[in-house]
């Protein structure tokens, strides 16, 4: 059924899914702040940053937020994640928002400081979409759907929701799974990028496959940590949310995050390396976030410490590395094994 939809964020991944969904015959409004980038878009059809995207001639771009919302049941948030808070502000000021509108969040990210994620943000900016917010998410670099790469992703939420995102975004290149646990899939989404940042250093610093593994692998353990302590489930670590997102953002030459970290692993400060860079990279505000987290749970992260303390402190790398690497050995599954035995338990 063909449904009415707003994309809000016009950046390489909001445009994809906005051409997605016209190509699976919705009506589709693309809204980009911008004035200027949003008239150059809807007469030019392209971005920039993305080569392999001509947007579908049934996608309509625009600046007025207003506009963009009048009449639209769903709504896709992909603003990044340090704008979403004042865009849902303004979208609840517009009034445009329909009795029966439903959300679905993309944006990966962790509110620094109040440690809420997007779709809280987003539900407590607009009330009106209060139980009405799901997530999508899931190892799909923009790049590659553009191109329509076959990429199986997982939407979380509310079962209602869940099945309608599946109808909308579902096609033969584009396979959505679901699964109810909303918390972690959102978290998995977010934190990723953090580990990401890390094999990126990795790259920068010339080290090997080997490194990446080990840093990929304790990242992952990482993740389940704050994830339980967060309320998640063990289980959606392991899945395309979690691991597949994981391997995909540590490894990919369109990850922004993983070229951030080769920045600072080749020697260069946080402010210099995003100054070079052309797009966000969420990792960088998710790192401070996790570090909050690390702190308030009381957890034990020496990745997410040493990230922190290269990102926001000025560490060099091979300092880093170096304090990582001397730590005391200890046993493997030490923090998630008992995770795994309450989850044993309970089936």
């Amino acid at each position: 059924m063909k449904e009415k939809i707003a994309v809000l964020g016009a950046g390489s991944w909001g445009a994809t899914l906005a051409d997605h969904l016209a190509r699976n015959g919705h009506d589709v409004v693309l809204w980009e702040v911008s004035p200027s980038a949003a008239a150059r878009l809807e007469r030019e059809r392209r971005l920039p940053t993305l080569d392999g995207l001509v947007l579908h001639p049934g996608v309509r771009v625009t600046d007025d937020l207003k506009k963009a919302l009048t009449g639209r049941s769903a709504l896709v948030n992909a603003v990044p994640s340090k704008y979403v808070r004042n865009t849902f502000r303004l979208v609840r000021e517009t009034g445009a928002l329909a009795p029966e509108a439903w959300a679905v969040s993309v944006s990966k990210g962790i509110e620094n400081d109040t440690l809420k994620r997007m779709t809280r943000v987003m539900e407590e900016e607009s009330p009106a979409l209060a139980g009405r917010v799901a997530v999508l998410a899931g190892p799909s670099h923009a790049e590659e759907v553009a191109r329509s790469v076959p990429t199986a992703v997982v939407a979380a939420g509310p079962s209602e929701l869940r099945d309608r995102i599946t109808r909308l975004f579902n096609s033969e290149n584009l396979r959505v799974y679901t699964n109810p646990d909303f918390v972690g899939v959102e978290l998995c989404g977010a934190l990723k990028n953090v580990y990401a940042v890390g094999c990126g250093v990795c790259d920068g610093m010339g080290l090997g496959d080997n490194t990446k593994a080990a840093l990929m692998t304790r990242g992952l353990n990482e993740m389940v940590r704050i994830g339980v302590a967060e309320g998640a489930q063990v289980l959606t670590f392991l899945g395309l949310a979690g691991l597949g997102d994981l391997i995909v953002t540590c490894t990919s030459r369109h990850s922004r995050n993983r070229l951030l970290g080769e920045k600072l692993g080749q020697g260069k400060k946080a402010d210099q390396a995003l100054g070079e860079m052309t797009m966000v990279a969420e990792g960088y505000f998710t790192a401070k976030s996790a570090k909050q987290l690390m702190d308030h749970h009381g957890l034990d992260l020496p990745i997410v410490a040493e990230l922190y303390a290269m990102l926001y402190d000025g560490k060099p790398a091979r300092a880093a590395m170096r304090d990582l690497l001397s730590r005391p050995p200890v046993a493997e599954m030490m923090h998630v094994a008992p995770f795994i035995r309450q989850t044993e338990e309970k089936k």
